[in-house]
């Protein structure tokens, strides 16, 4: 059945009549009930007789017998409804057109890490910003406003993001925030946007209501500010602009910047015709110079293959000059092998022969689309899901796919790795966008969807019915074959009810009525067999209602559940012991649930576990037997403890530990000779390790935690280190514990200096690549010597912080 996916596939989409679009959901809808078969039964056979293996007699019990005379009629049925459906695809698919430029086995291997071209690198915009950069600079009134005028995909947002990047303008503002305003928003949550780029604390922001968040605005714009309101569609006749606009302080020299597709929404916030900017179509040479930076990417964005250029000049000059249409064209082609066949079919195919403006890049848009891998395009389609704007946690949606089943491990590669690889390709042909980068700068965090790209998405997504999304505006058309179900804001609770039993997939967003919470607490008793099931509540109207807690109580029934994930729900304190009941659960992630202190013990049954992630602030300790889960491949945070909780000694039962995450509030809870732990996890590639709380007062707190570790950490890439309470930086902080260790990053503490281990060169030489020194006041290292201690050294970050008074030196050594 995947083999005739994959065919089908192949098929144009503007090939595919209504009587292909039957015959494909009949056959994805074949898939689902095949796997849900196939997952019964590995439930139904697996299951212990009472705590003990299976025998002979609990084999032959009438209970199994009659199970597995059902599951048969359900396989029986299963199979003849591929027959009939095999007959009709194998009709279509001799005469249907096909892609003559799409070869998977052919094309090039995609690049495992992600291209990490900022917006405002963009190429061709020079006297662009310049002319607005003039505008901003020499204002001298209060609050002066520019528009950024033009059609989708021109570069507006480019524009913006490049101007405020220059250097002239960043030392010229006290303040600066970017915030991208969309089609459908509501007031207060753009300003909590806006506050959250002056650092204001998003629990700070719980309950204000928008006269209060206006206010709150106002004084933190206490000096020269820049805002940039990017892809603003609409004003409501001024409404939600003349309110936003008491919000930012009468500021000489400030600025405001709108961009957006209509002249007349820049005209009504107050832009005048001399300040507002229309951008053009990029130049050949422009064009040229952006399309080579991407789809040449693998050798420095320069074309090595002269007979590729003639036809890459020939690509390009049908992108019409619109950046957006170059760098994803551009990204399609970096996947393409250097076959001179393939480059000719895409230059030669219709898709690109459309020259009307309007209808250009939704034709380069799809046609990067049905250019995708097959694999990719259920990846691709489950950003549809996601509101207009959304900043999506790249960690987040790699778990749903693998929930999904999208993605699998290979080639010696986890399911994880190749999740990002999977998300590095999409990064790759610009179909999604980077909006944060990790502390080492190597690859995003988050990530958004370009309008157009996100509309494109949209409509294929309801085209295949891959998902239903009940957001309160409108009737949802529910259809049998409906296998996810998004749930938005405030909908009404008989959608909720009505809504199909089949599904794979249940999400959640800003959950905030106690009707609603009741409404999910009967459905999840009905979904039996959902794989991900993610909820995020808005906890206004949840705190302290007792009717709440018990809401997940039916969980234990979604025996088929593979991805777990709450977030943001102060209001959620504690989960059923049923959460045991979850055999095929791989992960589980508690975000931003800061009253959850503990786990039940029923989890260390949990034998398919693969991750449990925890914000920092929350878990008091993991649960006893947590070395059970002998198929962690994740953690965090762990907090170890002596009594009622996992000690440190646990961690050596989890020996295929990749990444863990370790907050040590008391060394205390540390036995003698417990830290060496660290050393039996010889797979582990991603260390963070938190000492908050820690008295460096103390006689002999250090003793415990800092000893060289034996056998050393061979395989580690990333050391995370913040707070460490010492003057010295500990002693399996050397090239010879870590000898593989590319990735340093320390933060906070008492560090004054590099212990001697670190700059022992004789037993190993650091191969750190990118290291990342924040807040730390007392260093007193030279840079230079730092420098030749760590010859692969590529970039080196460090926040500098006025040194505080002098603190008395020690007089017991640490060693």
């Amino acid at each position: 059945m995947q083999s005739y996916l994959k065919d089908a596939d192949q098929v144009k989409i503007k090939e595919r009549n209504e009587t292909f679009k039957t015959i494909m959901r009949d056959l994805r809808e074949l898939v689902y009930d095949a796997e849900d078969v196939i997952a019964d039964c590995h439930l139904q056979f697996h299951k212990k007789d009472q705590g003990c293996a299976p025998n002979f007699i609990s084999y032959c019990s009438p209970a199994l017998l009659k199970s597995r005379r059902r599951m048969g009629k359900r396989l029986m049925e299963t199979n003849k409804k591929i027959k009939v459906v095999q007959g009709k695809m194998n009709s279509y698919l001799q005469t249907a057109p096909r892609h003559t430029g799409k070869d998977e086995d052919g094309r090039n291997m995609p690049l495992t890490y992600p291209i990490l071209m900022h917006e405002a690198e963009m190429v061709g915009l020079e006297d662009d910003s310049g002319k607005v950069r003039n505008w901003i600079l020499k204002a001298d009134g209060p609050s002066t406003m520019i528009g950024i005028v033009g059609m989708g995909g021109i570069g507006k947002t480019t524009l913006a993001q490049k101007i405020c990047h220059s250097e002239s303008v960043k030392n010229s503002f006290h303040h600066l925030v970017f915030v991208t305003v969309s089609q459908s928003f509501k007031l207060d949550e753009l300003l909590k946007k806006m506050l959250k780029k002056l650092d204001v604390k998003e629990e700070s922001l719980r309950g204000m209501d928008v006269e209060e968040l206006l206010e709150s605005l106002n004084r933190k714009l206490d000096a020269k500010y820049l805002v940039v309101l990017d892809d603003v569609w609409q004003t409501n006749e001024g409404m939600w602009w003349d309110s936003l606009k008491s919000g930012l302080p009468r500021v000489e020299g400030s600025c405001v910047i709108v961009t957006t597709r209509n002249e007349e929404v820049a005209k009504s916030m107050g832009a005048t015709s001399r300040h507002i900017h229309y951008p053009q179509t990029l130049s050949k040479q422009d064009s040229w110079s952006l399309f080579s930076k991407v789809a040449f990417a693998r050798t420095g964005g320069k074309c090595t293959n002269p007979d590729l250029e003639g036809l890459g000049k020939e690509i390009v000059a049908r992108c019409g000059g619109l950046p957006l249409t170059i760098k994803v064209v551009g990204g399609m082609m970096l996947g393409k092998s250097d076959s001179i066949h393939e480059w000719r079919d895409i230059s030669e195919c219709e898709e690109l022969g459309i020259d009307k403006k309007d209808e250009l890049i939704i034709s380069r848009l799809q046609l990067s689309y049905e250019e995708l891998p097959t694999h990719l395009k259920p990846c691709f389609l489950w950003f549809a899901m996601f509101p207009e704007d959304f900043e999506i946690d790249v960690e987040d949606m790699v778990n749903r796919w693998i929930g999904e089943g999208f993605v699998w491990g290979k080639n010696g590669k986890t399911v994880v790795e190749i999740g990002k690889e999977c998300f590095s390709e999409l990064f790759n042909r610009f179909l999604i966008l980077g909006v944060g980068k990790d502390y080492f700068e190597r690859s995003y965090v988050w990530c958004k969807m370009h309008d157009m790209v996100r509309d494109m998405v949209i409509r294929i997504a309801r085209e295949e019915s891959f998902f239903v999304r009940l957001d309160g505006e409108g009737s949802p058309a529910f259809i049998e074959q409906s296998r996810r179900l998004v749930i938005v804001g405030n909908t009404a609770v008989e959608s909720i009810r009505n809504s199909p039993t089949k599904l794979r997939t249940l999400v959640g967003m800003d959950i905030q009525s106690i009707e609603m919470i009741a409404s999910l607490k009967a459905k999840l008793c009905e979904v039996r067999w959902l794989r991900v099931l993610s909820l995020s509540l808005s906890d206004s109207d949840l705190d302290g209602n007792m009717a709440y807690s018990d809401w997940l109580s039916g969980i234990g029934s979604l025996q088929h559940l593979v991805y777990l994930n709450i977030e943001s729900s102060s209001a959620l304190i504690s989960l059923p012991d049923s959460i045991g009941n979850l055999r095929n659960l791989r992960i589980l992630r508690l975000w931003d649930c800061p009253n959850l202190k503990r786990l039940p013990v029923s989890i260390t049954t949990l034998e398919k576990l693969t991750a449990i992630r925890t914000a920092y602030q929350s878990l008091e300790c993991m649960p006893e037997g947590l070395g059970k889960l002998s198929n962690l491949e994740r953690l965090g945070w762990f907090t170890p403890v002596n009594k009622n909780g996992s000690g440190i000694s646990e961690l050596k039962s989890l020996t295929k530990l990749r990444e863990l995450s370790m907050k040590i509030k008391s060394v205390e809870e540390i036995e003698e000779g417990e830290w060496n732990v660290l050393s039996m996890l010889q797979h582990l590639q991603i260390l963070r390790l938190h000492f908050g709380g820690i008295s460096v007062e103390r006689d002999g707190v250090l003793r415990k935690i800092e000893g060289e570790l034996s056998p050393p950490l061979k395989s580690l890439r990333e050391l995370y280190l913040w707070n460490w309470p010492g003057e010295r930086t500990p002693a399996w902080l050397s090239p010879t514990s870590l000898p593989n260790l590319q990735f340093l990053y320390i933060h906070e503490g008492g560090i004054r200096e590099m212990g001697p281990r670190f700059w022992d060169s004789e037993s190993g030489v650091w191969k750190v690549e990118v290291l990342v020194l924040g807040r730390l006041p007392w260093m007193e290292e030279e840079w230079q010597r730092m420098r030749r201690a760590m010859p692969s050294l590529r970039l080196l970050k460090f926040q500098v912080l006025p040194k505080k008074k002098k603190r008395r030196k020690k007089k017991k050594e640490h060693h």
